[in-house]
């Protein structure tokens, strides 16, 4: 059974993942809320991990980012679900406030490539060079 505290906004945006001192892998946060996120990432990491989320915007800086940290709260196989520390921490509470002003800005699904396509075409249209 879920139990979350807020309402799970979808996004894609670009996080750097800092478990150690000298350990920083690159992820995107699929979705987040006041109280948590889903981070999609091909790294493992072991629950109840303490992490550091720098979440990369595109108005900002690399080093200037805003970073979180957070608790390795679930597993799975392409990503990772994560407690922030603070309840609705500040940068979070701005970032999903933006949203909420902007909800246009949120990203669309990619349009499929041109060879996808034509796979879709029967192969009879194909034959014609349609």
């Amino acid at each position: 059974m879920e139990h979350r505290w807020g309402q799970r906004i979808g996004v894609d945006l670009p996080v750097r993942v800092t478990a150690h001192a000298f350990s920083t892998r690159t992820g995107r946060i699929a979705n987040f809320s006041v109280s948590g996120a889903y981070i999609m990432a091909d790294f493992e990491l072991r629950l109840l991990s303490r992490i550091t989320i720098a979440i990369e915007e595109p108005r900002r800086s690399k080093y200037d980012a805003p970073s979180v940290d957070a608790y390795v709260t679930r597993k799975y196989k392409d990503g990772i679900g994560i407690e922030w520390c603070q309840f609705a921490p500040p940068e979070i509470s701005q970032l999903l406030q933006s949203f909420a002003v902007r909800p246009y800005s949120r990203p669309r699904k990619p349009e499929p490539p041109a060879a996808k396509a034509l796979a879709r075409i029967s192969p009879p249209l194909l034959k014609h060079g349609i």
